[in-house]
Parts: structure tokens; C-alpha cells; sequence
């Protein structure tokens, strides 16, 4: 491998990031439309909700795993400790998010009283996790309203990570002027 491929993060692991960027966003766009929708309406953005979702988790386990096989290129020298633990910090949170959010979703459907199927992209039965469904409806109505908690606060931490996430970038990119961003966008280059 050469110094310049050591440099940047594998095609591979830029093609996971960047789509599961993609798919996050998209998904919060859908999220935001809940309270508005109506009908078949509602049933469909859910539908395509937990679709997106599930996407996001089989994409985030193939990244971190990826991720094991194929380490990130090592932190600038130029970056200080809490420039490297902070970023240390939102990466983790953002596979908790990725896998978490999914995960919470799909033990929500599970252990939902209402017995709602998923259908993936309208075509893939995704089957309840057998350990939390067709519980007593007093415990799957508490389950499901506890996973729905977990939900929306997973939302808000992720609302923050991308905020950091973006700021970080930002910071690099025109206040440092180093090459953190170039390792993820390889054709853009310093500021």
C-alpha cells in the first residue's frame, strides 16, 4: 500500500460512509413527515422508514466490520488530544446511532400490540425478533413504548453527532486547513 492510499480511507469504506450518510438523511426527512401523513399515506412513509432503516443497520455492520479489517487511516500528528478523543467520541456514537436506531426500531415493531408487518421496499417480510413479540399486551405495550423512547432520544443524539460531525469537517476544511476532509472526499482539497 502506498503512503498517499494510507493516507485516505479505503474506496470501500468512503463508498459505506457516504451512502449511509445518504440513507440517514433521507430517513430523517421521512421521519419528519409522520405527524403530517395520513392514511395509506402514513402507512407507506413508515413502510419506507423501516426499510431505509434496516438498510442503514446491514450498511453500518458491513462498515464496522469493513472498519475492523481495514483500520482508518491514522489521526494528523497536527491534531490535539482532545481534537482526537472528541473525534474518537462522535465515530463511536455514530455506530451506536446506526446500529442502535435500527435495532430499537425493529424491537418496536416486534413488540407492537398492533402485529403491523414490515415489508422491506414493499417485497421482504422482516420478521419480528421472537423474544419481545406476541408478549401479553401489558408487556408489549410497555417494551414497545420503552423502544419508542429509546428511538427519539437516539434521533436527538444523532441530530447532535451530525452537527459535530459537520462542524468538525468544517473546521478542518477552512479553519486548520489540513487534510482530514480530503481523506472522505479524495478530489477536494485543502482550503
Amino acid at each position: 500500500m502506498t503512503q498517499a492510499a494510507r493516507e485516505r480511507y479505503t474506496t470501500v469504506a468512503i463508498v459505506l460512509h457516504w451512502l449511509i450518510a445518504l440513507i440517514l438523511i433521507a430517513n430523517i426527512v421521512l421521519a419528519w413527515q409522520f405527524d403530517d401523513a395520513k392514511g395509506l399515506a402514513k402507512f407507506q412513509l413508515f413502510q419506507l422508514h423501516k426499510s431505509l432503516g434496516i438498510t442503514v443497520l446491514v450498511l453500518s455492520l458491513a462498515r464496522l466490520a469493513w472498519r475492523l479489517i481495514n483500520p482508518p487511516p491514522a489521526p494528523l500528528a497536527s491534531m490535539k488530544a482532545w481534537d482526537r478523543y472528541a473525534s474518537l467520541a462522535v465515530h463511536l456514537g455514530f455506530y451506536v446511532i446506526m446500529i442502535g436506531m435500527p435495532m430499537s426500531g425493529w424491537l418496536m415493531v416486534s413488540a407492537s400490540p398492533h402485529n403491523i408487518p414490515t415489508l422491506l421496499f414493499g417485497f421482504i417480510d422482516l420478521p419480528y425478533l421472537p423474544f419481545v413479540h406476541g408478549l401479553a399486551v401489558a408487556q408489549a405495550k410497555a417494551l414497545d413504548d420503552a423502544f419508542s423512547e429509546a428511538h427519539e432520544i437516539m434521533a436527538w443524539v444523532a441530530y447532535g453527532l451530525i452537527g459535530l460531525h459537520v462542524g468538525a469537517a468544517l473546521k478542518h476544511q477552512f479553519l486548520d486547513r489540513d487534510t482530514i476532509v480530503s481523506r472522505m472526499i479524495p478530489f477536494l482539497k485543502r482550503a
